[in-house]
């Protein structure tokens, strides 16, 4: 393979115990595929940091992109492209006694940041560090992020500290400059010209002696005067967005506002003798109506220099102590950090979830989807129950009165199903209320109460008993059974692109259309649902309606299996998928129905072994031999034949069931320390992920779709992290 960039970088533990990051490769970043096309990945690598109530992304080039997503997904310092973000950060060295002087930018793709023989970039829990060495002077920049020590909690800022040392023999004057840009931008509409949306946003720069701080007050503008009644209403798009503020910190320093150019910079001039060292440090985040900027500063107020918030990050880590291998263990806390740095709280909802990332929320600005929230919030059974808690409360909360899961959330609350007519909603729902229950106990918690959607405080408040009750009925009669008795597919299950791939009216697919991997997962997550439900002593006619239906869907599926080895993927169109090519989707939860065999769940992993792990790295693909033709979907690629972490977590659970050494071996199989070692030439392999990478069928096996421009797409999906996660729990249990 002709790469220039063979060198990614290399993992190691800092001074905490936890997992660092050095970023050792050349940006702008460039790579080639098997067939000597070149890969399609952002050009300046990104890693995530954040709590409950923001995110920021830092890139390789020091600039960084400052994310709100309490209400509707948005950039605050919104660049000239999409996905990117407007930052600056200069250093002038004057030597006076050589009356030379330098200037130096420390951010962007042509700075010091950007040259890997000056620079080091390294990544850890909670921080992102750039040193550079220069011939006078040694300096380090480090952005620093608090986790959130409750579900609500957590504050939208982050401190910016730099340490300069003159290793020169001479006295240097030194004039620093920390910027950004205020731009806030909407994610959903970032790819709409400004003067083109329905919302412009006006801002007004502001001084605040009190707290030292400068930044602008960003107001929406509007001639809908029903977006702007209310931050309270449900609204499609954003018209109260955060407002930007930048704060001193370090005595001799000062925070300047340039009101033409909309930016707020932290300045600090000084003199440096020889052999000294200057700390100096700002703060920069966003408020809102909810949170100030002084309880922001008081949050942040125990910052240490010397440490940053490595101990509120060790509070929330865990510390896996029960992993003998060190690199799965360091590993796992990265998994656990990056879910932690994604979670998100709802002003809405008042609730915090784990979002999908990638594509989803980060580039179509969408809080989306229900299945996936629910997923993510799996392993947190184990080590963050409130955090799983609350996720179960946001999607109820996201729920009808009548049962049905809303996929999606626009804005400020907008929840709908869009042209979506998905039948695994419920299911899910149901697979991670039985974990939390089986895990914590937390028996109580049916007997809570929410408002279901659209969550208005007036209406009344139910039982979360009672909306798991029209959760279940709305899967049992508005989802329904086909005429084979299986579980409905409706336009999609997990799959939600399979009515676009085969185009088939629309008729032909809504009512007719039978999914086998709705079928496994209820063989598979009733039986634990209704002995939770059991155990809590509560709603004896719902247990018993469980008991019927999951008997009902048991014995159409195994004798809609008959004496094949393995099971159907659906009935689509009056058609019968999987007959010969076997599909991954029902594998995973087949093998986990406790009514189903050792000997036939040997065979049946055996032959998947035949099937789908043959030249795989990281795990089974989705299809044996992928039959769909289309231009967008190549033929091992995405739901075409692709890998996927939400379908071979599932295998490797059912593995466990028969054989817990194999399913160890899958799971190291998925991790991303294989991941990296099978494909070092793709930074997207090494950190983080898209949901989904190519399999070994395409010559762009090991990254994302690359019949779709990912280079402007940020690479940062829960997928990778929470269901390595989950199964290293469940696996250990």
């Amino acid at each position: 393979m002709n790469n220039k960039n063979k060198t990614i970088g290399t993992w190691a533990l800092d001074k905490n115990d936890f997992p660092v990051f050095e970023y050792t490769g050349k940006i702008p970043y460039k790579a080639t595929c098997k067939d000597g096309s070149p890969v399609k990945l952002p050009e300046d690598p990104w890693f995530l940091m954040g709590n409950y109530q923001f995110t920021l992304f830092s890139h390789i080039s020091g600039e960084y992109e400052l994310i709100t997503g309490q209400r509707s997904w948005g950039r605050m310092n919104f660049g000239k492209k999409p996905n990117s973000g407007n930052n600056q950060c200069k250093i002038t060295i004057s030597n006076p006694s050589s009356n030379q002087n330098q200037t130096y930018n420390l951010v962007g793709i042509n700075s010091l940041s950007g040259n890997e023989e000056i620079c080091k970039r390294k990544f850890g829990i909670g921080y992102a560090k750039y040193e550079y060495s220069l011939d006078e002077v040694e300096i380090s920049r480090s952005l620093h992020i608090k986790p959130s020590a409750n579900i609500d909690g957590g504050s939208p800022a982050f401190i910016v500290t730099f340490e300069i040392k003159n290793t020169s023999k001479n006295e240097l004057q030194i004039n620093l400059g920390e910027s950004l840009n205020a731009n806030y931008s909407e994610i959903q509409f970032q790819y709409i010209p400004e003067n083109s949306q329905q919302v412009q946003f006006e801002y007004t720069p502001f001084e605040d002696l009190k707290t030292d701080s400068v930044g602008f007050n960003i107001k929406a503008k509007t001639k809908d005067p029903l977006l702007t009644r209310s931050s309270k209403d449900i609204s499609m798009v954003e018209t109260f967005p955060p407002s930007l503020f930048m704060s001193k910190i370090s005595e001799n320093t000062e925070i300047v506002l340039d009101k033409e150019n909309r930016t707020v910079t932290g300045k600090a001039q000084f003199e440096l003798s020889p052999n000294h060292t200057k700390k100096i440090c700002f703060m920069i985040g966003f408020f809102t109506e909810n949170i100030n900027i002084r309880s922001i500063q008081e949050d942040l107020a125990d910052f240490s220099f010397e440490n940053g918030f490595a101990s509120h990050w060790q509070k929330v880590i865990p510390t896996f102590d029960s992993e003998s291998d060190p690199i799965i263990k360091r590993e796992l806390k990265w998994h656990a950090y990056c879910l932690e740095s994604m979670a998100t709280y709802s002003e809405y909802y008042k609730e915090t979830k784990i979002p999908q990332g990638t594509i989803y929320d980060y580039d179509w600005g969408k809080h989306a989807s229900a299945r996936d929230n629910l997923q993510h919030a799996l392993p947190c059974v184990y080590y963050n129950p409130k955090l799983a808690k609350s996720t179960l409360r946001y999607i109820l909360k996201r729920t009808t009165a009548f049962g049905e899961v809303r996929l999606i959330e626009y804005g400020n609350g907008y929840a709908e199903h869009e042209g979506y007519f998905t039948s695994d909603q419920q299911l899910f729902l149901f697979l991670l209320l039985s974990e939390y229950l089986r895990v914590s106990k937390d028996y109580d918690f049916l007997s809570e109460t929410i408002t279901p959607y659209p969550a208005d405080e007036n209406a009344p408040k139910v039982s979360i008993c009672h909306m798991i009750e029209r959760c279940f009925t709305f899967l049992r009669d508005t989802i329904g059974r086909g005429k084979h008795g299986l579980v409905r597919l409706y336009n999609s299950d997990w799959n939600d692109t399979l009515y676009y791939i085969e185009k088939f009216p629309y008729n032909l697919v809504v009512r007719n259309g039978e999914s086998h991997m709705n079928c496994a997962m209820v063989a598979s997550i009733f039986p634990t649902l209704i002995s939770e439900l059991k155990n809590a002593k509560v709603a004896p006619e719902l247990i018993f309606s469980m008991e019927i239906y999951h008997q009902n869907i048991f014995d159409a599926f195994i004798k809609d299996t008959g004496t094949r080895v393995f099971p159907r993927r659906m009935y689509f169109a009056d058609k019968a998928y999987g007959e010969e090519n076997m599909f991954l989707e029902p594998m995973g939860y087949t093998l986990q129905i406790a009514d189903f065999s050792q000997k036939k769940k040997i065979a049946l992993y055996s032959e998947m072994q035949k099937r789908l792990y043959n030249g795989e790295k990281l795990g089974a693909r989705q299809q044996e031999n992928p039959e769909f033709e289309s231009l967008e979907y190549d033929k091992g690629s995405r739901e075409n034949g692709g890998f996927w972490w939400a379908l071979n977590g599932p295998v490797i659970l059912g593995v466990n069931t028969f054989d817990n050494q194999e399913a160890k071996r899958l799971l190291q199989m998925m991790s991303l320390d294989n991941m990296s070692k099978n494909f070092p030439e793709y930074w997207c392999c090494y950190w983080d992920a898209a949901d989904n990478i190519e399999s070994s069928l395409i010559p762009q096996e090991g990254l994302s779709d690359q019949s779709f421009n990912y280079s402007l797409v940020p690479h940062c999906c829960a997928h990778p992290h929470a269901w390595f996660l989950y199964c290293w729990y469940k696996l250990q249990n």
